[in-house]
């Protein structure tokens, strides 16, 4: 995803980093909670804080140890009424300007993937990265891909896979096929 589609943005230089970690706090003011609500579909976003740790990591690497914190509002699945959540989620992610190279990608193009294995490094692009981006990515991960309301019982007519029943299906296509050719016979 391209920067620019990102809901906020808080570029941080990461050129002078050393080994003591550099602490930055990001609170969005209300017209970036008010993108953020709407790019993620949410009814509400309150107290949202993102606190950052990063370091240099390796040689030309940065480290960031990051949590993030807040209050959101989706529309339950089921029902449409508002369900809260909260947020409190711990993360770490590692860049690296030789990110390809330590994630496996052979020379022909084949991946290699151990899912025990650590996540491979991002791919770290000139001497800033952008805070406000990766506050996004960790909020989209950190909500629920399906809020329900405490009680939200499927309607009536839903099987207990959540599908239609048989009887309140649509006939298939070929069955409506078969029934037109035995009538023209």
């Amino acid at each position: 995803m391209a920067l620019a589609d990102f809901p906020l943005s808080h570029p941080q230089d990461i050129q002078h980093l050393t080994d003591k970690p550099l602490v930055v706090d990001l609170r969005p003011d209300e017209a970036q909670l008010q993108r953020l609500t709407k790019a993620y579909s949410l009814l509400a976003l309150e107290d949202l804080v993102a606190r950052f740790e990063l370091r240099r990591w390796r040689r030309d690497g940065v480290a960031i140890e990051g949590r993030l914190q807040a209050r959101a509002t989706q529309a339950c699945v089921v029902t449409l009424q508002p369900v809260e959540q909260q947020i409190d989620e711990a993360f770490t992610m590692r860049f690296d300007p030789d990110a390809a190279a330590l994630s496996g990608v052979e020379e022909e193009g084949e991946i290699d993937i151990d899912a025990f294995a650590e996540d491979p490094p991002d791919l770290l692009e000139g001497g800033r990265l952008d805070l406000g981006a990766i506050l996004c990515e960790q909020l989209a991960l950190a909500l629920d891909p399906f809020p329900r309301a405490p009680g939200a019982e499927l309607p009536e007519g839903y099987g207990e896979d959540g599908k239609v029943d048989a009887d309140d299906k649509p006939p298939s296509p070929f069955a409506v096929l078969e029934r037109f050719r035995k009538h023209e016979e």
